[in-house]
């Protein structure tokens, strides 16, 4: 018989390497104390050789196994029988009291090692249960801090193979096809391409029971119908210590835990089987609460995102419907030739027409800035610029449509050129200044100033309109929020949105704060070389 095969059954029996190598252990401890005894047995009698035998036995019970405390019961019974009681060296008992003293030691000390075994074993149990309950707490707390499916797979992966002492450990997971795909691992993952394993897979994803290659654990079994392993009726160490049970939530199977190889070589045992259900079922927990969350979120951002395109319609079909309005009574009044319009009259029409499609080329281009900030695609294209010249350039082409509103630029020394995009910027100084005309009192100034502090690029438009109480002062940079006390002055509420969106692209900030005078200023802050790391892109 092959020596592997031989431990095989041995394994099958629970004679697993721990139980062998306590049975040497006490053999030899016992063959010890026996010659010692030997040696010095003039100065002992047979009661003290018998208390001595069962000290020692009761100390292996101790440390060993139940078969181990009852194999050294019954070896020191013989030994005992053999070297001590006459006639020596045979097993014949020549003085009945002997003979009963015999059997009393035997009996008193299979009892007593059976007492004792049964405590250890109930002593190891507790203390077992103890450190997997505390495993279960640890899993749980370290599952709510990952963030990703992977992660808690990873996580309770790792935690299996410790506490368990496997050699392999996955998580599989069907995929979009229903078929099983390794997730996370650690060891050797169950071999897809294998019938008989890809066949246990789809077995306990389907009846959602758990399954063992081999021998029963508890209540699990092989499936039916399932084979016993290779044809000449034997199997691998592994196949023999193999385990799959189901991630199941429900109705829902998420998945399959599979563990193999225990160290030591023993058994699966029922409690290995609870403690991998109750593993599952934290699993199955933790992916239930992961779909939820992204069902929540992509139910919230389908929320959102109906609430901003709803309000982006009737902001923006108001701020369209003005200019588009202008524009047709202008160019309506000089296509009829029944009126005779002076130049002056003509000329006035026609900046109308200029003005307002103007008005709404920045609609449109605040609308492709959304949604380029919302797809994260602003890119701003970075170069060298005269920050003096882009100001008051800005200034002289809004001016026309703030004409009771004048601009005054206070530029403060020599400002350094700035690694900017000019047009986004210029946008932005566009979106503030008009914010700011809307809001001011009729024939109220602009203050447009700039000036350079340190490495940076400070640039602060002042109005003279009721001002932005403190505690609005981030609301009203969130798109379509508008305050409740400027309802009536029309407007889409992104303006600002978008104008923070490009600063910060520049690794600048967008901030508002009121003036001691009233009204609002609203400060631009721009790094003079750019977002950090720009330059060497």
């Amino acid at each position: 018989m092959p020596p592997l095969h031989l431990w095989e059954r041995l394994a099958a029996h629970g004679f697993g390497v721990s139980v062998v190598r306590d049975g040497v252990v006490a053999g030899m401890v016992l063959g010890l104390a026996t010659l010692l005894m030997y040696v010095l047995r003039s100065h002992f009698n047979v009661l003290n050789i018998s208390l001595i035998y069962l000290i020692v036995v009761i100390a292996l019970a101790l440390v060993s196994d139940r078969r181990v405390s009852i194999g050294s019961a019954v070896a020191a019974f013989l030994l005992f029988d053999f070297v001590f009681i006459l006639p020596y060296y045979t097993f014949s008992v020549s003085n009945p009291d002997h003979a009963l003293a015999l059997f009393v030691f035997l009996a008193v000390a299979t009892i007593t090692s059976q007492l004792v075994s049964r405590v250890r074993r109930q002593t190891l149990e507790a203390l077992e249960r103890g450190r997997r309950m505390e495993t279960l707490y640890a899993l749980a707390g370290a599952l709510i801090s990952d963030l990703t499916v992977d992660a808690m797979l990873a996580t309770i992966v790792g935690r299996v193979v410790d506490v368990l002492e496997v050699a392999d450990c996955a998580i599989l997971m069907p995929d979009d096809d229903g078929r099983p795909v390794v997730r996370a691992q650690r060891g050797t993952a169950p071999d897809l391409n294998d019938r008989e394993q890809a066949g246990m897979l789809a077995w306990v994803l389907e009846q959602r029971l758990p399954a063992t290659l081999g021998p029963p654990v508890g209540r699990v079994h092989m499936p039916r119908g399932r084979n016993a392993g290779p044809r000449d009726g034997r199997r691998s160490a592994r196949s023999h210590t193999a385990l799959y049970v189901p991630i199941a939530s429900g109705a829902r199977v998420a998945g399959v835990l599979y563990v193999a190889d225990v160290a030591g070589g023993r058994r699966f045992t029922r409690d290995d089987e609870q403690l991998l259900t109750a593993f599952a079922n934290h699993a199955a927990v933790a992916l239930e609460r992961v779909r939820l969350t992204e069902e929540a979120t992509r139910a919230a951002v389908l929320e959102r995102s109906d609430e901003l395109k709803s309000a982006l319609l009737a902001a923006v079909s108001h701020d369209l419907r003005t200019p588009l309005a202008s524009i047709k009574a202008s160019a309506t009044g000089l296509l009829q030739e029944d009126i005779s319009w002076s130049p002056a009259d003509q000329r006035d029409l026609l900046e109308a027409i200029d003005e307002e499609t103007d008005r709404l080329t920045r609609i449109v281009s605040n609308l492709l800035d959304l949604s380029r900030i919302d797809a994260g695609r602003l890119r701003p294209a970075l170069e060298w610029n005269d920050p003096e010249e882009l100001i008051r350039q800005t200034a002289e082409r809004m001016q026309p449509a703030l004409n009771d509103h004048p601009i005054r630029v206070t530029i403060a020394g020599q400002l350094p050129a700035v690694f900017l995009d000019y047009v986004e910027i210029s946008q932005v100084l566009v979106n503030i200044l008009e914010n700011a005309g809307k809001y001011s009192p009729d024939g109220a100034p602009i203050d447009l100033t700039a000036r350079a502090e340190a490495a940076w690029l400070v640039i602060e438009v002042a109005d003279r309109g009721p001002g932005v109480p403190e505690t609005d002062a981030e609301r009203i940079f969130e798109r379509f929020q508008r305050l409740e006390t400027h309802r009536a002055i029309p407007g889409t509420g992104i303006g600002l949105s978008i104008s923070r969106g490009i600063v910060e692209a520049h690794g600048g900030t967008l901030s508002v704060s009121p003036p001691p005078g009233g009204g609002a200023v609203f400060r631009v802050t721009l790094p003079v070389s750019g977002p950090e790391g720009a330059r060497g892109a």
